[in-house]
């Protein structure tokens, strides 16, 4: 919920998450990004699924995010990969 609000400006108190399982996660290994001066290293990525019925999407961390928006179930899954709607469907029962 923090990194959410941090990272895309949402209001916390606007969304809820969808389950208390990450919706996926994954391991990699990040090239080295000299603009940030950070070396080639390894990445631990968690993602949750939220949902909300008004919440805005604010202010962007830039050098975090480069971008945020709201999509319907079957959109997010488009993008992303039945992952989500696999976790969100498994941990809630909705489709």
């Amino acid at each position: 919920m923090r990194e959410l609000s941090e990272e895309t400006g949402i209001d916390p108190e606007q969304v809820v998450p969808v389950s208390g399982h990450p919706a996926y996660i994954e391991f990699g290994q990040v090239p080295a990004r000299p603009a940030k001066d950070e070396p080639d290293h390894y990445h631990l990525d968690i993602g949750y699924a939220f949902a909300t019925s008004d919440a805005e999407v604010g202010r962007i961390q830039e050098s975090e995010v480069t971008g945020a928006a709201w999509y319907p179930l079957d959109v997010a899954e488009r993008l992303v990969g039945s992952r989500i709607a696999r976790a969100v469907t498994t941990s809630t029962g909705i489709r």
